[in-house]
């Protein structure tokens, strides 16, 4: 095997590992607010008066665990390869500019 298949299964594997890191920070959470959604709520229904203020607030922390969950799973998929042509195409321009960079100093 050489360095540079080494390097890109090195790469991909620390890839795959933050989603996993990141993916069990989400079902923490999620289990957190499951179970403590009632009392998050009370909390507030304590403090605020306003229905609309209190819906907004329920709707809001529902639909933040709803975008979590949308760029987790646009995580797993780049993690996992499955990778969009804007990706592939911005990591080969940063690779190719760092060469060229690193071809000019070394010139110099």
């Amino acid at each position: 095997m050489d360095k540079n298949n080494y390097l890109e299964i090195e790469k991909q594997v620390k890839r795959i590992r933050k989603f996993y890191n990141h993916l069990q920070i989400f079902v923490i959470m999620m289990l957190v607010l499951i179970l403590f959604s009632d009392v998050i709520m009370n909390f507030f229904s304590e403090r605020i008066s306003n229905s609309n203020a209190l819906y907004w607030i329920e709707l809001n922390i529902w639909i933040n665990a709803g975008i979590w969950l949308f760029v987790i799973l646009i995580q797993g998929l780049i993690a996992y390869k499955y990778k969009f042509g804007f990706v592939k195409n911005w990591e080969q321009n940063k690779i190719e500019a760092y060469i060229n960079k690193k071809d000019k100093k070394d010139a110099h």
